[in-house]
């Protein structure tokens, strides 16, 4: 029996629409304020992205990602402007996506069925997740909000899986875990024991250890009532 269902971000429940623009955009402008300093968008981007040490592993906090960005571009990454810097990521990820809007229905009808629901998602901040399903108005129906920039690890490492569970109060067969990404949320969720079902809609390599395959998130529903 499923007691809980917790669901990937990116790719699942929201899809880019230009986030890497709003964040030169509102990057810039904090550096142009600030500073006076321009920047172009290669130089930006190459800075931002490539940081000097490998995190294959584990997540960076944006925050320190900030800081690692204004050394990057010659910039002394003093406390004031690296948390105006991180601020004005955390308002891009608010604008660069958009919301599948099924995703109403499917968590506040998994509500109803009184199953514990969570968001779990390689992200660099707790905040941008909380902050995005607030602005995206998930907060509600959400019990767990998982990061794994707040618990180190990143899908598809087992114990990122393990650590949803055990805050969720269940076993992993009591779980499923909905993602795209055939390796990160799929490979990921079975390795420790729980169900995956795998959202195909942005044209993602389906994978064959799914236990089911979704076009969009709005068709999840049908799949976990059958296994409540």
């Amino acid at each position: 029996m499923i007691k809980a269902v917790f669901f990937d971000m990116g790719g699942t429940l929201v899809f880019d629409k230009g986030f890497r623009e709003k964040l030169y955009k509102n990057v810039s402008e904090v550096l142009a304020e600030e500073l006076g300093l321009k920047i172009g968008r290669e130089q930006f981007i190459n800075a931002w992205l490539n940081p000097p040490w490998d995190n294959e592993d584990k997540e960076y906090w944006d925050l320190f990602r900030a800081m690692i960005f204004l050394r990057r571009i010659g910039v002394t990454p003093k406390p004031d402007l690296t948390e105006k810097v991180y601020s004005a990521v955390l308002q891009s990820y608010r604008e660069g996506f958009y919301l599948d809007e099924e995703a109403y229905h499917v968590f506040s009808s998994l509500k109803e069925m009184g199953v514990t629901l969570g968001v779990l998602s390689n992200v660099g901040s707790y905040e941008i997740l909380s902050e995005r399903l607030q602005y995206l108005g998930l907060r509600r129906y959400t019990d767990i909000v998982i990061a794994s920039q707040a618990v180190v690890w990143k899908k598809p490492d087992r114990k990122i899986f393990e650590i949803a569970c055990y805050l969720a109060g269940v076993e992993p067969s009591e779980a499923v875990h909905v993602g795209d990404d055939p390796v990160m949320d799929i490979m990921g969720a079975k390795k420790v024991g729980m169900k995956a079902i795998q959202v195909l809609k942005g044209g993602v390599e389906k994978s064959p250890i799914a236990d089911a395959w979704v076009k969009g998130v709005g068709e999840t529903l049908d799949v976990i009532s059958r296994w409540i």
